[in-house]
């Protein structure tokens, strides 16, 4: 009986471990003390997959809205980097700070293109954002900790 309870908790385990968006941690990463961080992961088929880690996407810090607005101007991000290993982004950005936290794709005839945006206030200390990829441009924001 005992066996069956072991196996029994590996394949809820093994299950909970594989409906979670993200592949790995990304804290190892790490090299800022103050600022957010956190794993982007792209798009997959079927709806039911898990998404791998999005590397080489933009990620921009905005002060204001990362769309453009009346005009078609386009706002400058106050940071830019690109996802690297495993999704992992990290921006330094001061304590008690709100902005937005966008995700972007590159076009060759427009340079970024801000395609999703989150609001955020920066904590004292880390803050962890992470995006899951759904269906388009969707997806979803998780404000990790």
């Amino acid at each position: 009986m005992a066996l069956w309870r072991h196996r029994g908790l590996v394949a809820c385990l093994a299950v909970l471990a594989l409906s979670c968006g993200t592949t790995t941690e990304v804290e190892p990463q790490l090299t800022i003390t103050q600022g957010l961080y956190g794993q982007l992961t792209r798009r997959c088929t079927p709806a039911d997959c898990v998404g791998a880690p999005l590397e080489g996407a933009p990620v921009g810090w905005f002060d204001r809205s990362p769309f453009p607005g009346d005009g078609g101007v386009r706002p400058t991000p106050v940071k830019e980097l690109s996802s690297g290993k495993n999704g992992f982004y990290e921006l330094g950005l001061d304590s008690n700070t709100r902005g937005y936290l966008a995700i972007g794709q590159k076009s060759a005839a427009e340079g970024v293109i801000w395609v999703t945006a989150t609001t955020a206030l920066v904590p004292l200390g880390l803050g962890r954002i992470d995006w899951y990829a759904g269906p388009g441009n969707d997806g979803t924001w998780t404000d990790v900790r």
